[in-house]
């Protein structure tokens, strides 16, 4: 006999389950019915409500001190470490609950594959009203904008596989612990205390706020986010199933974070680990996947490499190195953008490839064969002595900063750039 208290358990899967009176945040009265799913029938209390904001909270305070902290050595390990237990959290405590009240059903996969079916025009829309919401913001704050502009960071990442791990959960494991968070649980919890309509708007609130990254975020993006909150809650009240949300909020984020990720497999390259490697091109140089195009002079095709591959174009590093090869290919005798361009594959090497030997070989070669050219040797210097302390080589990295002042002491930017260096190096105890 069912315990007195209790509800009517369901065999079936969430999304197909018994009706009940209850009105809807779609408009319907006294009188009418709505399917319920699981985690709407879950009986969620105001104290465990409490205690899941507080400790997202927790969550999210270390993240915007992390951020504040940007280039600590650790970082990032980390960060890759938090994000999965943010998640593991989020998706955890509302499955415990349906669990415990014996609620917790396994999905019809037919049901799951019609959510993303649907979800798919869906998505169309949200994105036409979501541009047009940006469009709106950025005229009456009168700023720039560029869509998806909160993933840029990650679209001039290095080549570091860590990132991997951030970006895959994106579309995979985070929509879906965020449904079961802010839609399974947080909107159906609030809902038991409050009008409907404000449980929608303080879900979407947080849900908002929780997206926030300091420093990139503006009013707009919050804005934006907040807008995606309440779509989620209609898409959910409207289907009557959490793979509704899920499946819209994973086709969301997946045609931001899927063009990146195939960019990062692009970037994909395997760092020198000894000297006589760093000697010698990676075999991907020898590999000409996109053609060159040949400009008039060097400056116009190093311009060119910047602008068509580089961080002012599609952001493909191994490319724009091809490309600044050729700069000394086709015009060795323009010393100046010869000199330029091996200088920015050595920066190239060291910062987006994580490679600090081939990048300490490249620079090397700037210093040796373009003397007559100060600016680039200085900076080539410089991009040594960081490659230098990447490597965990402090004396070397010393020698290399020493060399900037000692050799190019009268060009102000590489003096103060060799000095703040030093202090670094100092004040780090290297």
């Amino acid at each position: 006999m069912q315990e007195e208290g209790k509800p009517q358990h369901s065999t079936e899967p969430t999304g197909d389950v018994p009706t009940e009176p209850c009105p809807a945040l779609s408009g319907a009265g006294p009188g009418r019915v709505r399917r319920l799913d699981t985690f709407i029938r879950t009986p969620w209390s105001l104290q465990l409500c409490c205690a899941g904001l507080v400790v997202l909270a927790a969550f999210k305070g270390v993240f915007l001190v992390l951020g504040r902290m940007e280039g600590r050595a650790g970082l990032l390990t980390v960060s890759m470490l938090l994000w999965p237990a943010m998640f593991f959290f989020m998706a955890v405590l509302p499955l415990a609950v349906t669990w415990r009240e014996r609620m917790l059903h396994w999905p019809r996969v037919g049901r799951v594959a019609l959510e993303f079916i649907v979800a798919v025009p869906l998505l169309i829309g949200v994105l036409v009203a979501e541009m047009a919401l940006i469009a709106v913001l950025t005229h009456l704050l009168g700023t720039t904008t560029e869509f998806g502009a909160a993933l840029a960071p990650l679209r001039n990442a290095p080549n570091e596989p860590r990132l991997y791990l951030l970006l895959v959960p994106m579309f995979t494991l985070g929509p879906l612990a965020e449904e079961l968070f802010f839609r399974g649980f947080l909107y159906n919890a609030l809902q038991r205390w409050m009008a409907p309509l404000l449980a929608v708007a303080i879900q979407a609130a947080v849900f908002a706020l929780i997206h926030y990254q300091s420093p990139y975020a503006e009013v707009r993006d919050l804005v934006v986010v907040f807008f995606l909150g309440i779509v989620l809650v209609g898409i959910y009240e409207w289907r009557r199933t959490l793979w509704a949300p899920i499946a819209l909020h994973s086709l969301h984020n997946l045609l931001f974070a899927g063009p990146i990720l195939v960019l990062m497999i692009l970037n994909s390259h395997t760092a020198a680990r000894t000297w006589e490697q760093a000697e010698q091109p990676p075999a991907w140089m020898s590999t000409t996947l996109v053609p060159i195009e040949k400009q008039a002079n060097g400056e116009a095709q190093r311009l060119h490499a910047i602008e068509r591959w580089g961080s002012k174009g599609l952001h493909l590093w191994k490319q724009e190195i091809r490309a600044m090869e050729a700069v000394c290919a086709w015009f060795p005798n323009d010393r100046q953008a010869c000199a330029q361009a091996r200088d920015g594959i050595a920066m190239i090497y060291r910062v987006y490839l994580r490679d600090p030997r081939r990048a300490i070989v490249q620079a090397n070669r700037v210093l040796s064969t373009y003397p007559d050219q100060p600016e680039s040797c200085a900076n080539a210097a410089l991009t040594k002595a960081d490659a230098y302390r990447d490597l965990g080589d402090y004396a070397g990295s010393r020698d290399a900063f020493n060399e900037v002042l000692r050799v190019y002491s009268a060009i102000d930017w590489a003096r103060i750039a060799a000095e703040e260096g030093l202090k670094e190096l100092e004040g780090g105890e290297y």
